[in-house]
């Protein structure tokens, strides 16, 4: 996927910059609201970066909320947006995050605006200053088949020989930018002649929103490589919304086997696991599965994520598959019952919940613990 390339919604986009550059000088809540993969957070991320409202606002602050989050590390994720990435926040808590995060906006700009996404409507009566929700609508037929053209060949230029069937496939997508983007990655790695069987099963699925998200992921997830597929699927470890370390991400993959040469190689040609590691990440973010969140000042990825959808997928396709099942705080920990030939466990809980639920679990492989408290105390046990 991408955020760096937007089509269409330039009317949304300026609809949003006005809202937010006039108006009232009291503080004010603008919510873009949508249904699942209509692009959100990409018209949020247009906007939050368009020239007329960075020099309009003297300080611009972003952080993602996902539904489980922990203030903590929110508070230093916007503090970080003003100092960057200084560890000396880490040491700090709550309360004196919230003090400087506190007096770093005081005496600024007046006329405050607060730009967030929801899928849910209702969430701007939830919210104060008179948020009317931005609905955003559903690409063209115009600008669905040229998002699909850009994603596949990178210029709006489809081979005369393929147009008719590329047309069907963007109109089978329902319009929506993420099912676009998935099929694209899905055209960008087959051949020509098989761009038929990718428009009949579109064609056979008809369903909408959050179903036909899913419905195109599991289309994309059949096209994996099988090396490629357990890469995908630890992505559901981690928290959603999370913006992963690339690094420690393939050193996981690694540890866990998932990385491998196709075939014995001379040694002169002989890779380090790392350089197939990464082989490995550029493939899935060629393929619009993972997202580029930061890149290193030398060349490559830093950070990446996912969207929240195929977070989901990637969950419970790994605990269908008995590769992976993620436990949710003390609850899910206290009546876990270990299923047989289950690898590998993630929890997200409190160290103390953990601790006091003692678990057991001697056929585990491996444990990855995300800690509610710091993000810094998460580790990986062999077992």
């Amino acid at each position: 996927m991408t955020d760096e390339f937007v089509v269409g919604f330039k009317d949304e986009a300026q609809k949003v910059i006005e809202r937010l550059v006039s108006g009232s000088a009291k503080l004010q809540i603008v919510p873009i609201v949508g249904m699942p993969g209509l692009g959100k957070t990409t018209l949020a991320k247009k906007v939050y970066n368009s020239p007329s409202v960075r020099v309009h606002f003297h300080i611009l602050l972003w952080c993602s909320v996902s539904q489980e989050y922990n203030m903590k590390n929110l508070l230093i994720q916007i503090l970080c947006c003003v100092y960057g990435e200084v560890n000396e926040l880490k040491v700090l808590n709550e309360d004196d995050l919230a003090c400087k995060l506190y007096k770093t906006l005081k005496r600024k700009r007046k006329g405050s605006r607060v730009l967030i996404t929801s899928r849910e409507s209702n969430t701007t009566s939830e919210v104060q200053f008179g948020a009317e929700p931005h609905n955003l609508r559903v690409l063209t037929k115009e600008e669905s088949w040229t998002l699909l053209q850009w994603m596949v060949f990178v210029k709006p230029r489809c081979p005369q020989e393929l147009r008719i069937l590329g047309k069907k496939i963007a109109t089978n997508c329902k319009r929506l930018p993420l099912t676009i983007v998935i099929i694209a990655g899905i055209l960008s790695t087959i051949e020509d002649y098989a761009w038929s069987e990718v428009a009949d099963s579109l064609t056979s699925t008809i369903v909408y929103a959050t179903d036909q998200c899913k419905s195109t992921l599991e289309l994309s997830y059949r096209h994996l490589p099988h090396y490629l597929k357990r890469c995908l699927l630890y992505f559901g470890a981690f928290r959603e919304d999370q913006e992963i370390e690339t690094g420690k991400l393939m050193r996981l993959w690694i540890a866990e086997g998932f990385v491998f040469a196709e075939g014995p190689l001379p040694d002169t040609e002989t890779k380090r696991m790392e350089d197939l590691a990464e082989e490995d990440m550029m493939d899935l973010i060629g393929r619009n599965l993972v997202m580029v969140a930061k890149k290193r000042h030398i060349g490559g990825v830093k950070t990446c994520r996912i969207h929240d959808l195929l977070h989901e997928f990637c969950k419970e396709k790994a605990k269908e598959e008995n590769i992976l099942q993620v436990l949710r705080g003390y609850g899910e920990l206290s009546t876990f019952n270990e299923h047989l030939y289950l690898e590998r466990l993630s929890i997200w809980s409190k160290v103390e919940h953990f601790k006091k639920s003692r678990l057991f679990c001697p056929q585990i492989r491996s444990l990855l613990l995300l800690s509610q408290i710091e993000e810094s105390d998460s580790f990986m046990a062999d077992m």
